[in-house]
């Protein structure tokens, strides 16, 4: 057996790199530019909010000048959208730039905890498939909802590891298990590959 890691695959296209790099928090964009190019990364995913989308070279929202779009993915995302009517009005405005039609949509009503709103993140999914775009939705790991948005043609979804921002894993309260138990195995599919990694 190879050692060799799979390739990512997401839609039609294949990715060497797991590793989703977010684009926010950085001190400076140069920074934030040297630090995908060391990453290795092949997907940057660019909250929308933080881009210049009127063509008129505003500098304080000028970041797509510092990430190269013939060696990164620009995976716009819809992040303070607090529905479906917004994320799908931002993920439109992206394409219409002339921006990737790809898509991570996140739905978050709360901007305090940031948790995905998924019955907003379902209907939205819906309306941009049927647009045309390529979906990546950010959700709470449910696999109920997983396989609904699968049924509506998502192109796969990314599930919270912890709350945005919090820099934390999941942790398991070992209280809650019965004297002797293991924690259950990762709910990650085996046949899916090992999972992305997205770095907010």
């Amino acid at each position: 057996m190879s050692d060799k890691p799979s390739k990512l695959k997401i839609a039609d296209r294949e990715f060497t790199s797991r590793l989703i790099v977010g684009t926010g928090k950085f001190a400076s964009n140069e920074l934030m530019r040297d630090a995908l190019l060391a990453s290795g990364t092949e997907i940057v995913t660019v909250a929308l909010r933080r881009v210049d989308l009127s063509g008129k070279g505003d500098p304080f929202a000028n970041i797509l000048d510092f990430i190269d779009p013939q060696r990164f993915l620009l995976l716009p995302n819809t992040s303070g959208a607090r529905n479906a009517q917004e994320a799908v009005r931002l993920a439109r405005l992206a394409a219409a730039a002339g921006l990737p039609t790809w898509v991570k949509l996140e739905i978050h009503p709360d901007p305090r905890y940031l948790l995905p709103d998924p019955v907003e993140t379902l209907a939205a999914a819906e309306i941009l498939v049927k647009e045309g775009f390529t979906v990546l939705p950010y959700i709470n790991a449910d696999p109920v909802l997983a396989k609904r948005l699968q049924d509506v043609g998502t192109a796969t979804v990314m599930p919270l590891g912890s709350p945005i921002g919090s820099n934390e894993w999941p942790k398991l309260s070992r209280k809650r298990l019965r004297p002797g138990a293991k924690p259950a195995r990762s709910a990650w599919p085996k046949n899916w590959g090992s999972p992305p990694r997205l770095v907010h």
